[in-house]
């Protein structure tokens, strides 16, 4: 964990009325994104903090796993991901950019354009633009797939549909899960998914195809994008052109991310698609307020795509799997990444750098012991074997 600004995001809260139909709009203020900075001397207080803690509720058992939260949406805003510093990691670069061409396939739109078009820190623009600018060069980007991108969501307002969210969120975490597991190597982690991160999840543990996350992913968001309208058509003025809806949706999904609106929409039997059990368990629950259940078979797989709400995307307080040390795979401007400030227990896993901190610092308290510490009696034996006897 580092450090962060003080600040929240700064959202400007419009008000709909007859006469300011007419005037600009904006979604959010200009802002600089906080990153925060690893603190080595702080990960390895908390971490004697925490031997100290353990041994004195639970003796000398071995710790148990790890857990790394993953909410329902990574990041709150675009182009978070490359402020961040993860397509500076080279693994998870290469991921990403294999997901996000595979992607492109599939649904006929750029993810990358598509998280990066509507940037608010421009201090990031030039490494935006240069990195559009070699995908494309070495065929990775498709000039036509950005085209359409730019052309389906030049909004602003654009950028809180349900759909391309869900398409950019599966690229972007389950690229990130897939580059934590891998660094974790003989350190026992679980990962517990909430809500729509069940499809990272489940194409982590392999099952499910990441094409078939992709499809699924679309149809759903279809269906919550359509629901989502019809409630923003209600609300809208009487001149209800598609400017006006469309900022009503994205009011509306701002409101249910901040936890200020409650809205449940389920998903239909035939959008889901046939899973297989888990190469990994992991724990998932719903919605962040519900108890985590594991997924360790096929069956649980199923059932917990059956479960899925839009209701997830809700911050809230995550009840915990049973394990007492977390880490938190998600931006430090997602509302969630507020549990994760000044807590012994609780750990952002923003950037890489703090990723690896954690890693080396904290994850690294629950693996099991190479050789067994000898009891008391043996070392006492031991002591007395050595002691020199001399005869009279």
């Amino acid at each position: 964990m580092g450090t962060l600004s003080s600040k929240e995001p700064q959202v400007i809260h419009r008000q709909f009325v007859a006469t300011s139909t007419t005037k600009p709009r904006c979604a959010w203020k200009k802002r600089i994104y906080p990153v925060p900075k690893v603190s080595p001397g702080g990960f390895r207080w908390k971490a004697s903090a925490l031997r100290r803690l353990y041994r004195w509720s639970h003796g000398t058992r071995t710790p148990k796993p790890t857990t790394i939260v993953v909410p329902a949406l990574y990041n709150r805003f675009p182009g978070e991901t490359i402020a961040l510093g993860w397509l500076n990691e080279i693994d998870a670069l290469a991921t990403i950019r294999h997901r996000m061409a595979a992607a492109a396939r599939k649904t006929g739109w750029d993810v990358f354009t598509f998280h990066t078009q509507h940037n608010l820190d421009e201090f990031y623009d030039s490494t935006i633009n240069a990195v559009r600018e070699t995908w494309i060069r070495e065929g990775t980007l498709s000039t036509a797939a950005v085209t359409e991108t730019k052309r389906r969501f030049r909004n602003i307002f654009d950028y809180h549909r349900i759909q391309p969210r869900l398409v950019e969120n599966l690229v972007f975490q389950s690229s990130l899960m897939d580059w934590v597991a891998n660094h974790y190597e003989d350190t026992p982690i679980q990962f517990h998914a909430v809500g729509t991160a069940l499809f990272s999840a489940l194409v982590r543990s392999k099952s499910l195809e990441f094409d078939a996350a992709v499809t699924t992913a679309t149809q759903i968001g279809n269906r919550w994008d359509q629901s989502i309208r019809s409630l923003a058509e209600e609300r809208a003025n009487s001149d209800k052109t598609e400017t006006e809806i469309g900022w009503q949706q994205f009011d509306l999904i701002q409101r249910i991310m901040d936890g200020q609106e409650q809205v449940s929409l389920s998903v239909s039997r035939k959008d889901l698609p046939k899973v297989e059990a888990p190469s990994s368990p992991f724990w998932f629950a719903p919605t962040s307020d519900e108890e985590p259940v594991l997924i360790e078979t096929s069956r649980d797989a199923a059932l917990a795509l059956e479960s899925l709400n839009l209701s997830s995307w809700k911050s809230g307080e995550v009840r915990s799997a049973d394990h007492s040390t977390r880490g938190w795979l998600i931006s430090p401007l997602h509302p969630q990444a507020r549990v994760c400030r000044w807590s012994v227990s609780n750990y952002l896993l923003a950037t890489p750098a703090s990723a690896q901190m954690f890693i080396r610092n904290i994850a690294v308290l629950s693996r099991k012991p190479l050789i067994a510490p000898e009891s008391d009696e043996v070392q006492n034996r031991l002591r007395l074997s050595r002691i020199k006897v001399t005869g009279p």
